[in-house]
């Protein structure tokens, strides 16, 4: 079981969640399978209206009339505002994202806001640095620095503490200041945004404020014409000086609370096999299509089901497959925070071996 001597301490403050896993192996295939490159269609309003709030007793036969069976499911079932439904989820789409032709039907189109964490190749800029954080690439972006994303882990588990995380990020040429966008895709696993959305969340951890997810792929950026290359670029060293911040990572206490709506990320086989109780199931494959982030209309009716002005904590068993879900939601302006199913099993654990020793004390 995971312990917190994993996590990574600032000065007086609990800094990243090491909790948070990489399965390797195996394991590692079923973070990214690759359901994850298809477009699921998964819906927030219908898996609201399939399963309504087992917390509501009666409610649920309330009869409300003039409204559509999904905004009685979300009032009657439970219990909330119709926010992201009928009209007013008419206009949340059409401020969220322009208007889409038909001849961009298939591009995901995104708002100014989504552009400061999601940056479009042609908003790419020759004083950005781009790390590439994919593993065994033979491709990168010409002029990019590579960091695999398994060098923020120790034996591909465990997050490293915030010393080695700077030395790797300083070695590799970047300083807290510099402007920095994240590309890349884990191959093996069978590609997807959640390793670069995984190290943005790391990087936002650790205090850089000036760093962004490039919405695409190497082969993105080749198609846009742009030049390739089959090596990477190295960069003299840099001092990195972290300023780390809790405020992206959820604690076992916080969740505990009740304070904030939970997610899991995982697949439904896994969140029927056992969660954290009350948590909510929207996969982590919802909100992607193919090796790109839906588009800002779509993501507002998966996340549907939330309340927009409470939080969020998103958690799987691992930090990667959850971080695309939870960048998502920063990218539509929730308070979302990323967690680890592990740690709560650990406090869980913990919790119980204590009232063990109570009882037998007694």
């Amino acid at each position: 079981m995971v312990s917190s001597k994993f996590w990574l301490s600032g000065v007086g403050i609990l800094a990243l969640a090491a909790l948070l896993v990489l399965a390797s192996g195996a394991k590692a295939s079923n973070e990214y399978g690759c359901d994850a490159c298809q477009d699921s269609g998964w819906s927030g309003e219908a898996k609201l209206d399939e399963i309504g709030n087992p917390n509501a007793g009666s409610a649920t036969s309330q009869i409300l009339p003039g409204l559509s069976t999904v905004q009685k499911s979300r009032v009657a079932k439970w219990n909330q505002p119709l926010y992201g439904f009928a009209d007013e989820k008419k206009n949340i789409s059409q401020t969220a994202a322009p208007a889409m032709d038909k001849s961009r039907k298939n591009e995901a189109v995104r708002s100014d806001g989504a552009k400061e964490m999601l940056v479009p190749i042609e908003d790419v800029s020759d004083t950005d640095i781009l790390l590439d954080i994919s593993e065994s690439a033979t491709e990168h972006i010409q002029g990019s620095i590579a960091v695999p994303y398994t060098e923020f882990l120790i034996n591909g588990t465990y997050v490293k503490p915030q010393a080695e995380l700077v030395k790797i990020l300083g070695d590799a040429g970047i300083s807290r200041d510099d402007p920095v966008v994240i590309y890349g895709e884990c191959m093996p696993c069978g590609g997807g945004p959640s390793p670069a959305t995984f190290a943005y969340w790391i990087m936002r951890s650790l205090g850089q404020e000036n760093v962004r997810v490039m919405d695409g792929n190497v082969s993105d950026w080749a198609a846009a014409g742009r030049p390739i290359a089959s090596g990477t670029s190295i960069e003299p060293q840099k001092t990195y000086t972290a300023e780390v911040t809790p405020e992206f990572t959820a604690t076992y206490d916080y969740v505990k609370s009740g304070k904030a709506q939970i997610v899991d990320a995982r697949t439904l086989q896994e969140f029927g096999a056992g969660s954290i109780p009350g948590s909510i199931n929207i996969p982590n494959e919802s909100v992607v299509n193919g090796s790109k982030i839906k588009d800002e209309a779509k993501l507002e009716r998966i996340f549907a089901i939330l309340n927009k002005d409470q939080p969020v904590v998103v958690y799987t068993n691992t930090g990667v497959k959850a971080s695309v879900v939870w960048f998502s939601l920063k990218l539509l302006g929730y308070d979302a925070k990323l967690y680890s199913y592990e740690d709560w099993l650990y406090h869980q654990e913990t919790e119980g071996n204590a009232t063990n020793v109570q009882e037998e004390s007694a």
